[in-house]
């Protein structure tokens, strides 16, 4: 199985399991709720846009189906994905699909027409690839398919700090190397961590330690943290220290897109992350920084 097969593959996984959490879900959804990328809600109005990379859960693809765009096309690896987003979208009371398309597709090699789109989201997929030369070359290839004044959207993640620079990329590398350890993130989920929180506070009170409030950590580790833990973890690749503002603004330049605007957004959270979440959107703090590098990366720009 090729490297983007087998990623298609472990993400095919943990958005079924988004799917099927609510709270999960809801939470995803929410970054795209609220925003339009500065474009108006009304910009989107009989529109032809591209998610792409869309995966099987379908956030941003619900999105852009409630915001009334003329035609959505949706692709990524495979054919596999598509009745499971199918479903996911008809959970969440989508009951017309004559103007969404779902197919087969690549980043690397697209198959739609030169300035095709009015507006084009690449959310996440580009820092799953080889190596900074594949993600120049799919960011070039997505940037053809945008009309003349079209938008192109494209979140990367985190670049640098201690949480993505130094601890997850050590967490990955034991996770490759250590088959209980990646037995252990294979399996997790809420379950689970209640399980062990039971087993710590059963054995704090046997050995005469402190009382631990249970309840207040198991609400603090939820099934969306663990899709938080696939998602950082399980991936072959993932580059996003490498793509840096600088970097991504460097593409954006070089595929003649102009009004290029860094995105910032707070993100809402009900598990542990909470306590990050001002950190992670502040991040000019000085804690935000060791913590978090250069910040969550994402931008959207203006086709020339």
């Amino acid at each position: 199985m090729n490297l983007y097969k087998k990623t298609r593959k472990i993400y095919h996984r943990q958005h079924s399991n988004i799917s099927k959490d609510k709270k999960a879900f809801d939470r995803i959804y929410r970054l795209y709720k609220d925003q339009d990328y500065g474009l108006g809600e009304e910009y989107y109005n009989n529109k032809i846009v591209l998610d792409a990379g869309c995966g099987n859960f379908g956030a941003l693809t619900l999105r852009l189906s409630r915001l009334k765009c003329k035609e959505i096309y949706a692709c990524d690896i495979g054919k596999e994905w598509i009745p499971a987003l199918k479903k996911s979208l008809k959970d969440r009371g989508v009951d017309k699909f004559s103007n969404i398309h779902m197919e087969p597709g690549n980043i690397m090699k697209l198959r739609y027409d030169d300035d095709y789109f009015d507006f084009v989201a690449i959310n996440g997929v580009f820092p799953h690839l080889k190596n900074l030369n594949e993600i120049q070359k799919s960011f070039k290839e997505c940037a053809r398919t945008v009309k003349k004044n079209g938008y192109y959207f494209t979140s990367f993640g985190v670049a640098g700090g201690l949480i993505q620079g130094v601890i997850f990329p050590a967490i990955r590398n034991y996770y490759k190397v250590n088959k209980d350890f990646r037995n252990f993130i294979d399996g997790l989920n809420a379950n689970n961590i209640s399980k062990i929180i039971n087993f710590i506070s059963k054995h704090s009170i046997l050995n005469n330690g402190p009382k631990i409030n249970t309840t207040m950590l198991k609400d603090l580790f939820s099934n969306d943290f663990c899709a938080f833990l696939h998602n950082h973890i399980q991936a072959p690749y993932w580059l996003t220290n490498e793509c840096t503002p600088k970097f991504v603004e460097a593409l954006y330049k070089a595929n003649g897109f102009k009004e290029v605007r860094r995105i910032k957004k707070f993100v809402k959270r009900s598990d542990i992350r909470k306590f990050f979440a001002p950190l992670h959107y502040e991040r000019d703090y000085n804690i935000s920084k060791i913590l978090y590098g250069e910040g969550y990366v994402q931008y959207i720009g203006k086709k020339n």
